[in-house]
């Protein structure tokens, strides 16, 4: 096992085998900015054995206060090239894997197919809930991810041991005109998407489940709200009632 994992191997958590259970697993990514950034950064940097990104979007001045896989020499590349750079420059015993690609309806399943576990990093709920419907169809896990300003919110979707995206926001609608995001706000709920996704893998205990996990960063509070599945659900209503092991093995 390389030296560059020797701080995390040490955690009673982790150990030599749970690094080994890290390198055999796998997660795709939509996303590559704000919270893309943290969230693939740190699961590469852990040594997640595969990773996938999925971004069609070209780097723009606006995304550099947040989105810092991309530099001020990116602007005007694919997000999904110059994420893949500078995740492979930063741990070589990793598979990047880059689709520059919309996420659709169309695409999506057979995007998400084969990883282990998905985890939303985009900025409408057009998407989140395109990767909620593909990832519950895969009966694959799904951490989903949002920023508005100092606000966050983290949700695990693994139905039917918890309740999908769409239980909790059956009537969501999108914000008109631009939203302003602190970056330091979306590093810290990427890092904890990281965190949780990591955890999973590992076959610890899940501390979000049947949770909704809400961030304020201006009063620097988490609160854990309970969740609930909705046997009316149009995405995961029809799953029978069920539990998982809560991890991966």
């Amino acid at each position: 096992m390389e030296e560059r994992y020797n701080s995390q191997i040490i955690l009673n958590q982790i150990g030599g085998e749970g690094q080994k259970k890290l390198a055999r697993s796998s997660a795709i990514v939509i996303g590559t900015g704000g919270l893309g950034s943290s969230v693939l950064t740190y699961l590469v940097a852990a040594g997640v054995g595969r990773v996938g990104l999925v971004d069609f979007d070209t780097v723009a001045p606006s995304n550099l206060n947040r989105q810092f896989l991309h530099g001020e020499s990116d602007v005007g590349r694919h997000k999904a090239i110059s994420a893949k750079e500078s995740l492979a420059a930063l741990n070589k015993d990793v598979e990047v894997i880059a689709y520059d690609d919309r996420l659709t309806d169309k695409n999506a399943a057979s995007l998400l197919s084969g990883y282990d576990l998905a985890l939303g990093a985009v900025d409408t709920y057009d998407v989140r809930f395109v990767i909620n419907r593909a990832a519950a169809a895969l009966n694959l896990p799904y951490i989903d991810g949002g920023v508005n300003g100092f606000f966050g919110c983290i949700m695990f979707s693994n139905p039917p041991a918890t309740p999908c995206l769409n239980c909790v926001y059956p009537h969501r609608s999108e914000h008109k005109g631009p939203i302003g995001i602190l970056g330091a706000t979306a590093g810290v709920i990427g890092s904890i998407q990281a965190n949780q996704a990591i955890l999973w893998m590992l076959g610890a205990h899940n501390s979000i489940e049947n949770k909704l996990l809400m961030y304020d960063a201006l009063n620097m509070s988490i609160r854990l709200i309970d969740i609930n599945r909705d046997a009316k659900c149009t995405v995961c209503g029809k799953m029978p009632a069920g539990a998982t092991d809560g991890g991966k093995t």
